[in-house]
């Protein structure tokens, strides 16, 4: 009678000579088992997943929900070169002398945009401390781009505020429209001021270089008109009338004139040189009068970085100044400058001037959905974790039994 150790071990020899036909079902995944397990543990998933997704959309649709304003404003009309909102300026870059505009963008110009400005955290120091000025602790915390949203188009810019339903939007709204209309353009300003006191230092450079050149050219005319009179003192005199000159070929030059024409001819150039380098002089005295006029406003605006300065303290200024130099031409450009800035304010300002205030979508069945599906995964992976937890204790528990 054959034992059944012998039968064990002549099994595993036959299972060692024949290794590649050994029964591996036992390693597939069986999907029915999985099933089983969610199915038996059906009341743990409802309990987990479908209870706290009907407690979030009941929070989340009976609570108070948010509401927002929007304004909108047609920026056609402002000047972007001065202080405009029309959505970027050009940083740094020269402007021409005489007040217009810059036809040609510098190679690595910076733009700055309006929602840069905005939303710097320079600006945004300054709004939020406007705001718990008037009261608006809880909105000032929380300002972000989520709350305070700014859109800019070609034609038109939108400021969008946000806030919960108890809180004054109307009031919130006032401030922030306030900082768009009247803080913020302070920054182009700046912009602006830097640009033209550039271009003011580049075009007395080129000025100075021109009269370099003309001085240099000055002197070589004056060399040949004193040589010149010396030869036409010498020179025998000439009956007029028999010599015709033909200069047609020559436009501009006087060396096939008679001698005396060639002084009068350089008399003429010399005196049109000395003239223009005077001219020059003057624009030069001109343009550095501005540039210290406009260091001066920049260095106002640099002292009234840190506080609520607005579009309409600079325009004050700008028209003082204005009166204390009413006589000359730097008053005349002052209050040019000032006109400019009050036809900017005056088309600062929204289409509609109370909008209306609309309440904010909830959204509470797509929170729930994501809520659903996050709990769902969570305690999916959690019957599994458990069911393997309590076959691992299987074993051991019968072992000690």
């Amino acid at each position: 009678m054959a034992s059944p150790h012998g039968d064990t071990e002549s099994t595993r020899s036959l299972s060692a000579n024949t290794g590649g036909g050994a029964d591996t079902s036992g390693d597939e995944i069986d999907l029915i088992d999985y099933f089983t397990v969610l199915w038996r543990r059906r009341y743990f998933i409802v309990l987990g997943t479908v209870l706290p997704s009907l407690l979030v959309f009941s929070i989340s649709y009976y609570t108070p929900g948010d509401c927002r304003i929007s304004y909108t404003y047609d920026i056609r009309n402002v000047e972007s070169g001065t202080v405009g909102l029309s959505g970027s300026v050009i940083a740094e870059a020269p402007a021409q002398p005489d007040g217009s505009p810059q036809t040609q963008v510098p190679p690595g110009t910076v733009r700055t945009t309006l929602a840069d400005r905005f939303y710097s955290d320079e600006n945004l120091d300054k709004l939020a401390a406007r705001l718990k000025e008037r009261g608006f602790d809880d909105f000032a915390m929380r300002l972000a781009r989520t709350n305070v949203q700014l859109e800019v188009s070609e034609t038109s810019l939108t400021l969008t505020v946000t806030a919960r339903q108890q809180e004054d939007i109307r009031g919130i709204s006032s401030v922030v429209r306030d900082n768009l209309e009247k803080v913020t353009p302070m920054y182009f300003v700046k912009d602006h001021l830097r640009g033209e006191i550039a271009g003011l230092k580049a075009a007395m450079a080129d000025i100075e270089e021109d009269n370099s050149r003309l001085e240099l050219e000055l002197a070589r005319k004056k060399a040949i008109l004193a040589r010149l009179k010396t030869l036409a003192s010498t020179e025998p005199a000439v009956a007029s009338g028999g010599l015709t000159l033909q200069l047609d070929s020559l436009p501009g030059s006087s060396e096939c004139l008679p001698l005396p024409y060639q002084v009068q001819a350089a008399d003429a150039n010399i005196v049109y040189i000395e003239e223009t380098i005077n001219a020059n002089r003057e624009k030069c005295n001109h343009y550095g009068m501005l540039q210290s006029l406009d260091e001066k406003l920049l260095e106002e605006l640099r002292n009234k970085t840190s506080s609520y300065y607005t579009i309409e303290d600079f325009c004050s200024l700008v028209t003082r100044m204005a009166t204390d130099h009413e006589d000359g031409a730097l008053g005349r450009h002052l209050s040019a400058y000032a006109r400019r800035i009050e036809n900017v304010i005056s088309a600062i300002t929204p289409i509609v001037e109370t909008p209306r205030v609309n309440a904010v979508p909830k959204s509470s069945l797509k929170k729930t959905g994501m809520v659903f599906a996050a709990l769902l995964m969570v305690t999916t992976f959690g019957v599994f974790l458990l069911e393997a937890t309590q076959k691992s204790r299987k074993p051991g528990s019968a072992k000690s039994s």
